[in-house]
């Protein structure tokens, strides 16, 4: 600070005095701190000459904005300057997301850029770096605030629930906790601790196609629990009547579990933290300066040296954070629920799987825009196997209605059946594309109503199948109503057998989808066909050909995990291996 710090004298001071003594001194003290924060401060500052006012706006989460601020109104009281400008810090609660888009120049409101940043992980300053936009003025290696390692929270003597000491990753994947219980995160687009979740995940499940499904399977199942901010835990374990109640399983730093049990009525559950025996993450909470100029940076270090007073790591301490290195202050070890040992941790949150932790949601929980292309040929009425059992259009059916069970209310879908006996076009345009939770403009049912009605109508109507014409009918009504933000694709349900019906041959119909394909733009062929009567390679042709899949089956009770599988390529297109 090129200036030096210094206090004058403030006449308000007397007054202040004066008024608190007074009947109407609370009221009068309260709007006086308001205006002096808004308004006093950089007034005051203009009035001792100052060149120009300057603010030094600082972003923190949630739970450390409280101590930024009195860090603030610390420095602010020294009425600093730096070469004739005074700089007046400002702190606000932005979601981290935001801010790691204004800083690295992406969509939105570029005005929330902070010259301050503090996330609640160094995560988010990698993601920044290493955006579309990239940011080479935030810093390098920002020192830490404070600490809190990522836990899975949950009610004292919840059943199933393993030692706290000794529990497992694997806790959050579906069948290893009670069914009706929940696993409550935070969106990994929207906090560290949700891409932490992901990580272990990933890395317990390893590479490969068994692996994605796995990982599709996780996502659908946490994906409606998930929260688009901080979590807090009051709203998930209230103090009324939990008669009956099935307490979720919650995902957070150890410091929110610290707060809520110093705070939460009588009540209310008190939380227990689990820390995973694989490791997890220690949050870091990094004071990262973001602005290029000159006496802002200096302001900021500055304000920083104020939060390294003993008083602020105290205050923190008392919030229930650890210290930067992870070591637990004495206060901790008596808090209830946690245990003061320091956790194994680990810095795997990094490159290539952080990014991952991210793309693998985001492409697994983006909705779909799909048209369902269905196969009722003759073929259809054949049995699925040579034993005999269900026709291949019982199972084609009954794989529409897994279907559209498996698919959330903001999938755009639409139904195509296919057979000669159509007419010139070979199709029979069942219904258009719309959202499955809503109704059409006059209508009652939803999308999904009126598509569980017409499966369960569908039979056969003899003749071929046209199934080349169709397929490339269908992928072009698709790509021609493309959606950015859908994962857009066709789902075939069919015999697998053209039979020379169609104009068009397979190599023309393979050639014309290579053409067609745009990575940047890709819409996938997804293939179930039933039967081993199925033309595999031809089929196989086709599915590869827009970064598709192929799945043949002559077994019912595959088809929930076929469209797990299917769904599970997303993780792979535009370069998926068929």
């Amino acid at each position: 600070m090129s200036t030096g710090r210094h206090r004058l004298p403030s006449q308000a001071v007397a007054r202040t005095r004066s008024l608190a003594g007074s009947p109407l001194g609370i009221s009068a003290v309260a709007v006086t701190l308001i205006v002096a924060a808004a308004v006093a401060v950089p007034v005051g500052m203009n009035a001792l000459g100052c060149g120009e006012t300057r603010y030094l706006r600082v972003s923190a989460t949630q739970n450390l904005a409280p101590i930024l601020r009195e860090a603030a109104t610390e420095f602010n009281g020294e009425r600093p300057s730096y070469d004739g400008d005074c700089v007046y810090a400002q702190v606000d609660e932005i979601a981290p997301h935001r801010i790691m888009t204004a800083i690295a120049g992406g969509p939105g409101d570029s005005t929330i850029a902070p010259d301050v940043w503090v996330p609640e992980s160094s995560a988010w300053v990698e993601l920044a770096r290493v955006s579309a936009g990239g940011t080479h003025s935030i810093t390098t290696d920002p020192p830490s605030l404070a600490s809190s390692p990522v836990v899975l929270a949950a009610p004292e003597g919840t059943e199933g629930m393993p030692d706290p000491g000794d529990t497992s990753w694997t806790l959050v994947l579906p069948g290893e906790r009670d069914p009706d219980r929940p696993l409550v995160m935070v969106d990994p687009n929207r906090g560290a601790d949700g891409m932490t979740v992901m990580h272990a995940v990933r890395r317990h499940l390893g590479s490969g196609d068994a692996a994605d499904t796995a990982m599709t399977d996780f996502v659908r199942d946490v994906q409606t629990d998930s929260a688009f901010g901080e979590i807090d835990l009051r709203s998930f374990f209230p103090g009324a009547d939990r008669q009956g109640r099935v307490d979720p399983v919650v995902v957070v730093p150890e410091q929110a579990v610290v707060s809520y049990n110093s705070t939460r009525p009588e009540s209310a559950p008190e939380l227990v933290a689990h820390y995973p025996s694989e490791g997890t993450v220690g949050l870091d909470y990094p004071y990262v300066t973001t602005t290029d100029t000159p006496s802002l940076r200096e302001a900021a270090d500055d304000l920083y040296e104020v939060l390294k007073d003993d008083s602020y790591r105290d205050r923190l301490r008392e919030l229930g954070f650890r210290d930067p290195d992870g070591s637990a202050p004495t206060a901790l070890a008596s808090r209830p629920g946690v245990i003061a040992e320091e956790p194994a941790t680990h810095e795997d949150l990094t490159g290539d799987a952080l990014l991952a932790s991210v793309t693998d949601w985001n492409r697994l929980s983006m909705p779909s825009r799909t048209l369902v292309l269905a196969d009722v040929s003759a073929a259809m009425a054949e049995d699925l196997s040579d034993e005999g059992g269900p026709t291949r259009m019982e199972t084609a059916v009954d794989a529409a209605m897994l279907g559209l069970s498996l698919f959330p209310d903001e999938t755009d879908m639409g139904l195509w059946l296919m057979s000669d006996s159509f007419g010139e076009t070979g199709r029979e345009e069942s219904a258009e594309m719309h959202r499955l939770g809503a109704a059409e403009e006059g209508e009652e049912s939803t999308r999904r109503q009126e598509l569980v009605e017409l499966a369960q109508g569908v039979d056969v109507e003899g003749g071929g199948s046209r199934l080349y014409d169709n397929i490339l009918s269908a992928y072009d009504e698709v790509q021609d109503n493309y959606h950015e933000d859908k994962i857009n694709s066709v789902i075939l349900l069919t015999a697998g057998q053209d039979g020379g019906s169609s104009d068009l041959s397979h190599e023309d119909l393979v050639a014309a989808l290579q053409d067609r394909f745009d990575p940047r733009r890709p819409v996938s062929m997804f293939i179930i066909a039933f039967g081993n009567q199925a033309d595999r390679d031809e089929l196989r042709a086709v599915a590869a050909a827009t970064s598709g899949s192929l799945f043949v089956t002559d077994d019912p009770d595959e088809i929930g995990d076929i469209f797990l599988s299917s769904i599970s390529r997303r993780l792979c297109v535009p370069d998926c291996d068929n």
